[in-house]
């Protein structure tokens, strides 16, 4: 799964900056988020399992880091990608055993800058794809393929070439984005 993930990158960069040529700028980012909805899911499922086999669990995770690339189709308008990885390990207290998660998203998103000043704008984001996650227990793992998202409201970007932003919203990426971006 890993494979056709990279390998779908590996297109998307090749094709995009052909379909980006003339006018349009093309801008790579990376961004750091915490609470992605995946820590949510598992916490949600640690209060289940709890409840149900009468285990309490703790969730710990880093957050997610993304890495994207979009163009400018016309005018503040922006498509592009973007692949996320994140992770987290729950902890069964009762039986001393813990769950490992990973999660991997591609998501392709549009971007639509909806104020621009001189070094600050202002934009939203959305975002829709795919999660390839796998869970370890033990000796023992699961693969699954989940819908992956992410809507940021209100993102702000300072700078010119380069960037720096923050975006708030929900989903794969996270709830709370900070990050830094390139365009050429």
């Amino acid at each position: 799964m890993i494979k056709k993930l990279l390998m779908a990158a590996v297109i998307l960069a090749t094709a995009v900056p052909a379909a980006a040529q003339g006018s349009r700028r093309s801008e790579v980012s990376v961004s750091y988020g915490v609470a992605p909805v995946t820590d949510w899911i598992d916490s949600y499922s640690n209060i289940l399992t709890g409840v149900i086999a009468g285990s309490d669990s703790d969730l710990t995770g880093w957050g997610t880091v993304t890495v994207g690339y979009s163009f400018r189709v016309i005018g503040s308008l922006r498509i592009g990608a973007q692949v996320a990885y994140s992770s987290n390990t729950q902890e069964i207290k009762k039986t001393g055993s813990e769950i490992k998660n990973r999660y991997w998203t591609l998501m392709p998103n549009v971007k639509w800058n909806w104020l621009n000043l001189k070094i600050v704008s202002f934009y939203t984001r959305v975002g829709a794809g795919a999660s390839f996650s796998k869970a370890k227990i033990g000796g023992q793992s699961d693969k699954s393929t989940l819908f992956a998202f992410q809507v940021s409201p209100v993102g702000v970007e300072v700078g010119g070439r380069i960037a720096a932003y923050a975006e708030a919203g929900i989903g794969t990426s996270g709830s709370l984005l900070v990050g830094a971006r390139y365009r050429f």
